[in-house]
């Protein structure tokens, strides 16, 4: 289960009845919206079982197997157990280095997650950015470069943007994908093709190419990046399939 925070993205495995197995990071600080407590700095974390509605608080989630086309997947009853033997283990932790990520995949593949990240893209391909700020999304357009609403500060210009969770107005800027990505892990992330059909990859940069320099209203919270993005390799904005009932493993 990934699961959206306003700051992070999170991920958690489902072992039945309701309840979920996830690292906790350790905190004297809890996050207002979960029982869970985050934070980039934490270096430590315990492996909980709660329910998933405290590990989700108020937040977005959707069930996301989308490695099972790469990986194959272990019995049920073997990824349940592995989990539980962890309850209550503690293990070094770090927002940036996607530990939870890489804790869920093992579980269920029996490997850590690896797949996709700063590989080279393809022209039309969504790229799904991993930052301390949150979770940003761009679409690629060829030769090193993504197209993506890039936030604009209250005192910056068209021309110039600054990632900020308190940003109102966003400019859709042509980039090169390691200014973007700024040192970050990023992911090809075409997670919706397996339901929709991408449109033409000249007709994706077209029309992405046409949107340069427009200043549209945005927020982090609204998922208007992602909105963006999806919009122009589908023809539609971002489809749900959050909340979707969770199987165990």
């Amino acid at each position: 289960m990934e699961i959206f925070h306003t700051g992070d993205e999170h991920w958690a495995i489902y072992v039945g009845g309701g309840e979920v197995l996830h690292l906790d990071p350790i905190s004297e600080c809890p996050r207002a919206d979960s029982s869970s407590t985050y934070s980039s700095g934490n270096i430590r974390a315990v492996v909980k079982q709660e329910h998933v509605r405290y590990a989700v608080g108020s937040c977005l989630y959707r069930v996301n197997n989308y490695l099972d086309q790469v990986y194959r997947l272990r019995p049920v009853n073997e990824i349940i157990s592995s989990a539980r033997e962890m309850i209550g283990a503690q293990l070094e932790y770090c927002v940036k280095d996607r530990k939870y990520k890489h804790f869920v995949t093992h579980l269920r593949y029996g490997t850590a997650c690896s797949r996709q990240f700063c590989e080279e893209p393809e022209p039309g391909d969504l790229i799904n950015i991993y930052n301390i700020v949150s979770k940003h999304w761009a679409i690629y357009v060829g030769g090193g470069d993504v197209i993506h609403l890039a936030p604009l500060s209250e005192d910056s210009e068209a021309g110039s943007s600054s990632i900020s969770i308190l940003s109102r107005r966003a400019v859709v800027k042509q980039e090169r994908l390691q200014d973007v990505v700024n040192g970050y892990h990023y992911q090809v992330d075409n997670y919706w093709d397996q339901w929709y059909t991408p449109r033409l990859v000249s007709k994706i940069i077209s029309s992405a190419k046409e949107k340069i320099g427009q200043v549209v209203e945005y927020s982090v919270l609204d998922w208007k990046h992602k909105n963006f993005v999806t919009h122009l390799r589908y023809g539609m904005a971002n489809m749900a399939q959050f909340c979707e009932e969770p199987e165990p493993g």
